[in-house]
């Protein structure tokens, strides 16, 4: 910044010198000794094309055409500094008492062009003329601010000017065109006020900043600052101190970034696509601190995501990778929009067709954008398809990858502790790895699957991991195993009991569900479809094991329960195995009645079976004359009276029994 005020006091030569030969000397000639006296104060050669026309009212001044200052003799892209025209206005009285008052200064069409080398030098570094450095505050200079002899100046006005920016080192350019600023200075020692309008990547931006302590300022000092900022419709306003040297501030800040993209086009980056209530609109207050090392804290602060406030303290290091660290609270969050467009089914469940999963792509782009280790605790959370209750957890952020370490959070009536990852490394892929207790099952189901049939409360735990851009793509894929414990409840819309005990399975009796003490089962899912063979239900009137598939992905059912009725009514003690196929909105309900067919079957095999031997029993018993009361003695006695009849045979044989 000091590069600016030591050009400008090369400029105010020329009109010390136009004044002096006002009516000596042709205007070729006061150019030359102009150009001449300026290459002497900063080393850096000047040329004016066209007349230089002093001018003794309505003020001492001069005009000129075209102005160049030449750039560093390393630099190979031409001046550092040009304009179209120069006017400069002074104080005459002021001047004879060898002060210097600028009352104006306009520059049209000002362009300036800052290098720095791939060895750290800038093109604003100037040498006097006998190699001295300009910084340099010795040489007679007058009072001086961080090595800026004292001035005042009205008013400097500069309009159509640009400002390009070249690093070689890291190949970065930035350009700032279409500048219009003006800069008051009535008091070197006081008040400076600058007003600046531009367009940096095609986005206008406009500036009004006011350093209250202008000479302490340039000095290295922290002195009182205040500063608004208008980026499109985004709007930063910051007051406190702030120093040059190290460049450093602390004090109030009041940001409304309401107008993202714009302020994404400033620093040439397409905005990212941010859910409603992650920070379309950001606003940002409290007290800030930015320290020469680039690190920014923010100490009681309010921060404004959309509709969600959070308050608390952070820390953002800019380093080449960006990192925040922060402790936040909060009192009821929404971020229902990250799951708003259809992440879950969306049909009615008693009978409308199931939607399936969504296939919109999930941006998770924004995971990219910086590292973070968050603390947050909320009164409650909206995620869309769960709502939560109050909330504990931490979210540690790193190279796109977040892994969020819940604590506790209250949901369902129940507690809910684990870990969430979500990594967005070459695509989306998530795991869950989660345990809940004493939560109520049917609120869960209505907002995951759009489903209310059953009502109970117990314990879950699952371990699951999901790959894909899009939820059909995450639920198609999902891999894992889980454990499931409730406790009393009812099923709606399924009467178990009236359909054994009639054999019909579109019975439906008084209020037409089934009453239950118990659930209990572990499971497996391997690409979307979650396979169970250890059910246990146990109902007042029913014992039921059951096993099978459901579809996850395709939210479909293919499960055969195997109920045993206990109540010692018609068909009390007998096995009937129920179907339930079809889709989660729609269940279809079966009785196996080939099955059970088969089992009657059995039965009655068994009773002629034992008819039969008891027949048996009695006839031998009779023509044998014994006694037989286990068909496991048949074979004994057929066989002793076998022997007996063939040792007789064998003694008639012989005369033995003569």
């Amino acid at each position: 910044m000091r590069w600016v005020f030591r050009v400008v006091f090369g400029l105010v030569a020329l009109v010390v010198l136009a004044v002096v030969v006002l009516f000596l000397v042709p205007a070729e000639r006061i150019a030359k000794l102009v150009t001449d006296q300026f290459e002497v104060a900063t080393g850096r050669a000047m040329t004016l094309q066209g007349d230089v026309r002093p001018t003794l009212w309505p003020e001492l001044g001069v005009n000129t055409g075209a102005v160049t200052i030449a750039n560093a003799d390393w630099s190979k892209n031409g001046p550092m500094l040009s304009a179209e025209r120069l006017s400069i206005g002074v104080d005459m009285m002021a001047l004879w008492r060898g002060d210097v008052r600028i009352k104006r200064i306009e520059a049209d069409g000002a362009k300036v062009l800052l290098e720095v080398a791939k060895d750290g030098r800038g093109n604003w570094e100037m040498l006097r003329a006998g190699g001295e450095a300009v910084d340099a505050t010795t040489g007679g200079d007058i009072v001086v601010a961080g090595g800026i002899p004292e001035f005042t100046m009205n008013e400097a006005v500069i309009s159509g000017g640009s400002v390009s920016f070249i690093d070689y080192a890291s190949g970065n350019r930035t350009d700032l065109t279409s500048i219009d600023a003006t800069l008051r200075l009535p008091d070197f020692q006081g008040a400076a006020e600058v007003e600046l309008s531009a367009r940096m990547n095609g986005q206008k931006i406009s500036v009004n900043a006011e350093v209250t302590e202008f000479a302490a300022f340039l000095a290295a000092g922290a002195v009182p600052v205040a500063v608004d900022i208008a980026i499109g419709g985004s709007k930063i306003g910051f007051k406190g101190r702030a120093g040059l040297d190290p460049v450093a501030a602390g004090g109030r800040l009041d940001a409304d970034v309401a107008d993202m993209k714009a302020v994404f086009t400033l620093i040439g980056q397409s905005a990212p696509v941010v859910p409603i209530g992650l920070g379309q609109r950001i606003s940002v207050r409290g007290d800030v601190t930015m320290t020469g090392a680039g690190a920014v804290t923010l100490r009681d602060g309010t921060v404004q995501l959309d509709q969600n406030t959070l308050t608390g303290g952070a820390d953002l290091t800019m380093a080449a990778r960006p990192k925040l660290t922060a402790s936040l609270s909060a009192g009821a969050l929404d971020f229902s929009a990250l799951t708003a467009e259809g992440a879950g089914p969306r049909g009615g469940s008693s009978g409308a067709a199931a939607t399936g999963w969504s296939r919109s792509t999930i941006d998770v782009s924004g995971l990219q954008a910086l590292d973070a280790n968050i603390a947050l605790q909320a009164a409650s959370v909206d995620l869309g398809v769960a709502k939560l209750g109050r909330t504990n957890l931490t979210v540690v952020l790193e190279n796109g990858r977040a892994v969020t370490e819940i604590k506790e959070i209250q949901a369902y009536d129940g507690i809910v502790a684990g870990t969430l990852v979500v990594n967005s490394r070459g695509g989306l892929s998530t795991r869950a790895t989660l345990r809940g207790t004493d939560l109520r099952l049917k609120p869960l189901l209505v907002q995951l699957a759009d489903y209310d049939r059953l009502q109970t409360t117990g314990d879950i735990s699952v371990n699951l991991l999901g790959v894909g851009n899009s939820m059909d793509a995450l639920m198609n894929s999902l891999s894992g195993e889980g454990q499931i414990r409730f406790g009393a409840g009812e099923l709606a819309g399924f009467d178990l009991v009236g359909m054994l005990r009639t054999l019909d399975a579109s019975y439906m009796g008084a209020g037409a569900k089934t009453i239950f003490d118990s659930i209990g089962a572990g499971f497996t899912i391997d690409k979307g479809v979650l396979v169970n063979d250890d059910l246990a239900f146990v109902a007042p009137l029913i014992r039921a094991g059951g096993k099978g598939r459901v579809g996850i992905a395709g939210q479909t059912l293919d499960y055969r329960l195997v109920p045993t009725l206990l109540d010692g009514q018609v068909n009390g003690g007998i096995k009937v195995p129920v179907l339930i196929t079809g889709t989660w909105a729609d269940p279809k309900f079966k009785l196996d009645l080939e099955s059970l067919a088969r089992e009657r079957l059995d039965v009655e095999a068994d009773k002629l079976k034992l008819q039969a031997e008891e027949a048996l029993k009695k006839k031998l018993s009779e023509e044998l004359g014994v006694t037989i009361t286990d068909t496991k003695d048949i074979e004994d006695v057929l066989k002793r009276e076998l022997e007996d009849r063939a040792t007789k045979g064998l003694l008639d044989l012989l005369g033995g029994n003569r």
